[in-house]
């Protein structure tokens, strides 16, 4: 009776990616089911924080992971109870964070903060389309230089991946929407993010049956550094859109666009970087340090998403108190000028 799930941990390495490509599918296909072209075509009206969006998501986050990254190299060995091997990984894994676009789940806390939900699904909708090409670059950027031995990221590889488990699930849930009336699309929506969830726990549940997710490796330097990371990028998008003059609810909605990740398309993209053949050889130092770097990226995908949804979460509820406030204010001063009438 043990043999069967003992087994599929053993041997997680060889379900992994499936268990990936479809959890990615199944969120893509109910995501472009909530979407249509005219949200698209929102884009060219809300252009301007569009586009400050879309460089912050694109340019300020990795140089931000860039320096980050830096960082890491400037401390000792051990320094934190962070490892070699340890450190390799969390370095591999804020580099993976930072070439994400946003996640769904950016524009549910956009609209419970009463941000700019139309140009939060923009930025989702454009953004999943840009890492097509912009995540395998950023990801080369930022990687290649820190794993060791004959590591190269197949920047192929994760363009298929992207296309095929991404792009094409998003066009065929938004053709869904299109043939399909709304009590169709909502229960449809509901099951497809529910069954990736689903797979997101059997990944994790084999991850940990595997010996994948362990804290021993990080110390506490490693936790530390990804929520420096975090919070960094929360700080420096929220000054970057008030250096440009946008209005509040635009800018939380860049700011938890910059902060929520797509946390499912992330652990797709380690499969492609870290290909079962190229972990075959178990033997040679080179190779326990990408399988450290593999285990990083597991760790920072999962840490980084549970406090991307507080620090979200926490920034669309101040937002909405704000919001609360200005509307409080406003309601006063009509009052105020509706009792002192006309003299």
């Amino acid at each position: 009776m043990l043999d069967q799930p003992l087994s599929f941990f053993s041997n997680f390495d060889q379900y992994e990616r499936y268990l990936s490509a479809t959890m990615v599918t199944f969120s893509m296909l109910g995501m472009g089911a909530t979407l249509t072209v005219r949200d698209f075509a929102n884009t060219l009206s809300a252009w301007r924080g569009l586009a400050v969006g879309l460089v912050a998501q694109l340019v300020l986050v990795p140089i931000w992971a860039g320096l980050t990254l830096f960082a890491i190299s400037l401390f000792p060995t051990g320094f934190g109870g962070l490892t070699a091997a340890g450190a390799i990984g969390i370095a591999t894994g804020i580099a993976l964070i930072a070439a994400m676009p946003g996640g769904s789940l950016s524009n549910l806390l956009t609209f419970i903060g009463n941000g700019n939900v139309a140009l939060s699904v923009s930025l989702t909708a454009v953004t999943t389309l840009i890492c097509l090409f912009a995540t395998p670059i950023v990801l080369a950027a930022l990687v290649n230089v820190r794993v060791p031995g004959n590591f190269e990221i197949d920047k192929l590889q994760i363009m298929l991946d992207i296309g095929q488990f991404l792009i094409a699930p998003l066009l065929a849930g938004m053709l869904f929407r299109r043939l399909s009336h709304s009590k169709q699309q909502v229960l449809f929506t509901k099951v497809m993010v529910r069954a990736s969830l689903a797979l997101l726990a059997v990944i994790i549940i084999g991850s940990l049956g595997a010996g994948r997710l362990q804290f021993a490796p990080y110390g506490w330097l490693g936790p530390a550094i990804i929520v420096v990371f975090g919070l960094g990028a929360l700080y420096l998008s929220r000054l970057f859109t008030f250096t440009w003059g946008l209005i509040d609810r635009d800018s939380l909605a860049i700011v938890i666009e910059v902060v929520v990740k797509n946390g499912l398309l992330a652990l797709l993209v380690v499969t492609s970087m870290f290909p079962a053949e190229m972990l075959a050889d178990r033997d040679s130092e080179d190779a326990n340090l990408i399988i450290a770097a593999r285990d990083g990226c597991i760790f920072v995908v999962l840490f980084f998403s549970g406090l991307a949804i507080v620090a979200g979460s926490s920034a669309s509820m101040r937002g909405r108190k704000r919001r609360g406030r200005e509307r409080e204010a406003d309601l006063r001063k009509e009052a105020d000028s509706t009792q002192q009438g006309p003299v």
